[in-house]
């Protein structure tokens, strides 16, 4: 990857605030090398091949977190964003690496695995959350000592194990039982953890029963919660405005841009000029930047979650891949224009199309619902052929014996 010298700024040649002097702006001259650098932080860019359970691991801990989610219409997102990474990745994985303590979890911007390197930096959310109200609902604490002397005494427990009042549950019907209730408030304060799933079911048991003695537990300042948020943002993605960091996680602007005015008088980070762009200022960690080197290895598609970590913030798509992308299962039926589960399609730096897929259980065929090119795309011919040797894996990975649709 060709880059230009970094460009000392100063007063003299541009009119920045003092606090910005010092600070060093490196210029990435095309699109297409930004979004190999993107590509490359997130591990899609095919120059290094993670294998197995301590592949997973480091993919996981690269990428910061994993979200978890629901919708089963093909593998669900948390198997299937590290499945894109990891070529052997198979679903028992993540539950080894919980039961290892290799990971935990809990909340990113939603529920995810996250590493357990960084789960001291969890203990500031969940500060927050013990000294507020509640997450979601108040606390009720009589319900929560209940559940946690059940938890103290029986041993591991998920919601259905414990016996629950029809009543209670019609009346609290909008937050559910009261015990569930209580669970999701002692998770989230941090006094249980998950040290398990059953299905997709979350077993709780006693923080200090599941938590290794190695673990650092102090609580963090709200400033190295800040600066780690920053960093990891930066690891992960590449390149990264100031308003994309964190991810629907709140800093105030004032402390972002006092911490990232830090670290770069530090050199730590630095701001990018990315031509081709509007908009176009970026910051990147500086040893991270210096030392990539653009691969050479051959295009391949590649079949993205709608929730992988990549297309997460669909405006920073936009941006820097020029990739408008609307995940339809949330809009009406008449408002579809892909399907309701469309997958985006990944060949090399660009985004190529969308494919809607519905895996059939029963049936155990993959179905190609629906196939739509982005507009201007060359060799659809050869991008095709690519696409079904890479459906005929992706089949098997959702438990499939064949693929219906795709012509």
């Amino acid at each position: 990857m060709e880059l230009n010298s970094y460009v000392f700024l100063s007063q003299k040649n541009l009119n920045f605030p003092s606090s910005t002097i010092n600070h060093l702006l490196k210029t990435i001259h095309t699109v297409k090398q930004a979004r190999a650098f993107i590509l490359s932080s997130q591990l899609l860019s095919g120059n290094k091949k993670y294998r197995g359970l301590d592949g997973t691991r480091q993919v996981i801990e690269q990428l910061g977190y994993i979200q978890i989610d629901t919708i089963s219409v093909v593998a669900r997102a948390h198997h299937h964003v590290l499945f894109t990474r990891v070529p052997d990745y198979q679903k028992e994985m993540l539950q080894e690496l919980l039961s290892q303590r290799h990971i935990f979890d809990y909340w990113a911007h939603a529920a995810s695995y996250l590493p357990m390197k960084d789960f001291r930096y969890s203990l500031f959310y969940m500060e927050k959350i013990k000294a507020g109200e509640g997450h979601w609902r108040n606390r009720d604490k009589k319900w929560m000592k209940w559940v946690l002397d059940q938890i103290k005494s029986d041993g591991p427990k998920m919601g259905r194990d414990f016996k629950k009042d029809k009543k209670l549950a019609y009346e609290h019907a909008w937050g559910g039982h009261p015990v569930n209730q209580a669970l999701r408030q002692l998770f989230m304060e941090g006094t249980l953890m998950v040290t398990g799933r059953k299905g997709f079911q979350k077993i709780f048991d006693l923080t200090e029963r599941v938590l290794p003695a190695y673990v650092d537990t102090r609580l963090p300042s709200e400033k190295e919660y800040h600066k780690h948020l920053i960093l990891r943002d930066l690891n992960a993605n590449g390149l990264i405005q100031a308003r994309e960091i964190g991810h629907l996680i709140a800093i105030p602007k004032n402390k972002l841009d006092q911490l990232l005015d830090e670290l770069m008088e530090e050199k730590v980070v630095v701001e990018v000029d990315v031509k081709g762009l509007e908009n176009n200022t970026y910051y990147a960690l500086k040893e991270k930047l210096d030392t990539f080197e653009t691969s050479r290895a051959k295009k391949h598609i590649k079949i993205l979650s709608p929730f992988d970590n990549l297309i997460i913030q669909r405006k920073r798509m936009k941006d820097l891949f020029d990739f408008d992308y609307l995940l339809e299962c949330y809009v009406t039926a008449a408002k579809r224009k892909v399907g309701y589960f469309s997958l985006p399609l990944l060949w090399g730096t660009d985004f190529v199309g969308q494919v809607d897929l519905k895996a059939d259980r029963k049936s155990k065929v993959l179905l190609v619902k629906n196939l739509v090119w982005e507009d201007g795309i060359k060799n659809k011919e050869l991008i095709l052929t690519d696409l079904k040797k890479a459906m005929n894996v992706f089949q098997e990975f959702n438990g499939c014996l064949e693929t219906e649709g795709l012509e």
